[in-house]
């Protein structure tokens, strides 16, 4: 093979890499399922059993796991990305919802609702390795992209603890608003929706400063994008997405989309956001440049997907 057809070897490898469609495990706790679909092919691939009232998920490229949380039997299931399919369930006790990898991977964290308690999971033995108290009926956790903070949402005392990763000591407790549920953290910035305030706290986790920003009806989750220019948050009784410019500190657009949409995850390399929806049993797809609706993905029943769900390798 001479040099020319070498290079463009490596320019089909490459543009075939680039091409690799994103994957979205949706929890349907409904159905008791994890839908595996295809974004790309706007379709599901496997429906995978799992648990009893699946909600949370959280993926590990590095471990190549999905561990999926079930709030109704006390337990997380494992699932094998590469052949997608269970192979472990970790029982765990308790009501897990939340959850969340460190950010080295190494460890996932699992909230328990009604026992105000987080279960740190080892990814390599994949056992439960300890567990700590934390503030009342914890529900969305996330790492920082430096390895040093753990986030937590407490819901019934509307706070958020900081927890360091390196010894899992409080640093700091904070005051948000009402009912704090998801989380997301973008650089130096943490978001927290407040359902019951219908508001976005947005926290400087170096100055622990936090300013609150108005959304739409109930909100759940939410990101925002790398260059932190806006946030998305899920408005389960609007049935849509609020767009916050971040630089004047206001929504300034809402994007319909399926019924009840909960969890939401950002795909900047595929420039999409996606939402699952409880109400339509389905997951909306949006452009994330034009922030516009693009279509539709029919899912499980009661879709929800609390984490970070969107597999891009």
């Amino acid at each position: 093979m001479n040099f020319k057809n070498l290079i463009s070897l490596a320019l089909c490898l490459l543009l075939c890499a680039c091409s690799t469609s994103p994957i979205a495990y949706i929890t349907n706790q409904g159905s008791d399922t994890v839908s595996v679909v295809n974004i790309k092919e706007k379709k599901i691939i496997q429906e995978i059993p799992v648990g009893r009232g699946p909600v949370g998920v959280a993926i590990s490229l590095k471990q190549s796991y999905a561990f999926i949380t079930n709030t109704n039997d006390a337990s997380v299931n494992v699932l094998d990305l590469q052949h997608n399919r269970i192979i472990k369930t970790i029982q765990t006790g308790g009501t897990p919802v939340g959850i969340t990898k460190s950010t080295n991977e190494d460890f996932i964290y699992v909230s328990d609702w009604f026992n105000s308690e987080v279960f740190i999971i080892e990814t390599k033995s994949l056992t439960v390795i300890k567990k700590i108290v934390v503030g009342k009926s914890p529900s969305g956790m996330i790492c920082d992209t430096e390895g040093k903070y753990l986030f937590i949402s407490n819901r019934d005392e509307n706070t958020v603890e900081i927890y360091g990763q390196s010894d899992l000591a409080l640093v700091k407790k904070i005051k948000v608003g009402n009912h704090p549920y998801g989380l997301f953290v973008s650089k130096n910035l943490l978001f927290v929706v407040n359902v019951l305030d219908d508001s976005l706290s947005v926290v400087n986790i170096q100055s622990f400063a936090s300013e609150t920003i108005k959304v739409g009806d109930h909100p759940y989750g939410v990101v925002s994008d790398i260059k932190n220019q806006f946030a998305f948050v899920t408005n389960t009784q609007d049935d849509n997405i609020s767009v916050v410019d971040l630089k004047i500190k206001k929504e300034i657009k809402k994007i319909k989309v399926g019924g009840n949409p909960e969890g939401i995850d950002i795909d900047e390399r595929d420039n999409i956001l996606i939402t699952s929806n409880w109400r339509s049993d389905s997951i909306s797809i949006i452009d994330l440049a034009k922030q516009e609706y693009l279509y539709e993905i029919k899912t499980g029943k009661q879709s929800r997907s609390f984490g970070q769900f969107i597999k891009i390798d």
